[in-house]
């Protein structure tokens, strides 16, 4: 093969392996999990709520009392960023959370807790939700403070058994493909 063909060849593989390589690097910053939520392996901290649907309807509570030591899904949503990708993810983890007997407990951050508390009602007749509780927290929008939310993550799933946390996930954008990877993790908490 002549020179000039040999360098050309090796410019296009740089070239191919310069354009992988960012596309793993853009994939990665738009898909990956910021660290949002209490720390693997601890205590589950109280989380007071009111509770608008599920189970526990019109009680302001604390759920990770309540709860104890059934599996739980703690899904903590930035109303501001509440729509319908999320709205999917929390459908298909819905369907997903009944089949392994866990509850969901969705929890929206709001500047506004009354406009969400006649708000969610709504959401539950449209998405028609059998193992999920929407709640929302009656203070900072950041969340509760022994939670370790960060302000990144527009939604962060907390997996819990046994009262301690077993798996986190933040995310900036979610849809139902993510829901998998959350009942994996479920399914090795169980176990």
């Amino acid at each position: 093969m002549p020179p000039i063909c040999l360098r050309l060849e090796r410019d296009i593989m740089k070239r191919v392996i310069q354009i992988i390589g960012a596309g793993l690097i853009c994939g990665s910053v738009f898909a990956a999990d910021f660290v949002s939520g209490p720390k693997v392996g601890a205590a589950l901290p109280k989380l007071t709520v009111e509770a608008v649907t599920g189970p526990d309807e019109g009680k302001k509570l604390d759920y990770t009392t309540t709860r104890k030591d059934q599996p739980t899904i703690y899904v903590f949503i930035q109303a501001a960023e509440w729509g319908r990708p999320t709205a999917r993810y929390l459908r298909a983890l819905d369907q997903e959370a009944g089949k392994l007997k866990a509850l969901v407990v969705a929890v929206w951050l709001t500047a506004e807790p009354d406009k969400t508390k006649d708000y969610l009602p709504k959401a539950q007749q449209s998405l028609k939700f059998e193992s999920t509780a929407l709640t929302f927290f009656r203070g900072e929008k950041e969340g509760p403070e022994d939670w370790g939310l960060s302000d990144r993550a527009f939604v962060t799933t907390v997996i819990s058994t046994k009262g301690k946390v077993a798996s986190t996930f933040g995310y900036q954008s979610l849809n139902e493909t993510d829901v998998p990877l959350v009942k994996e993790a479920l399914v090795k908490a169980l176990k």
